[in-house]
């Protein structure tokens, strides 16, 4: 398997245990439009520390790096990065439809 191959499916794994976990728990998330963006946010941010927390991992100790970079830090990060997006969409998909008649 290739690091380019190794990347995609840990990014597509993290988008799919994001997508579980906005199913399993439909209630968590934010409830309102301002804790949303600020969700989003965060969600940026921890996507921006990936590259700065590897190479602390990678620093501290090159052995324990190789799983802890992609499984302790890259897939939490990427899956609550996707998990704010979804709450995101959610509380806009919430905020349009609410009006209408059911």
């Amino acid at each position: 398997m290739t690091p380019h191959s190794f990347v995609l499916i840990l990014v597509l794994a993290s988008a799919v245990l994001a997508f579980w976990i906005g199913a399993r728990f439909p209630g968590l998330g934010p409830k309102t439009f301002a804790f949303g963006v600020l969700h989003l946010l965060a969600g940026f941010a921890a996507i921006r520390a990936i590259p700065g927390l590897t190479n602390a991992a990678t620093a501290y100790s090159t052995e324990a790096a190789k799983f802890l970079a992609p499984f302790g830090i890259a897939l939490p990060l990427f899956t609550y990065a996707f998990l704010t997006g979804l709450w995101l969409a959610r509380l806009i998909h919430r905020s349009t439809t609410s009006g209408l008649p059911h």
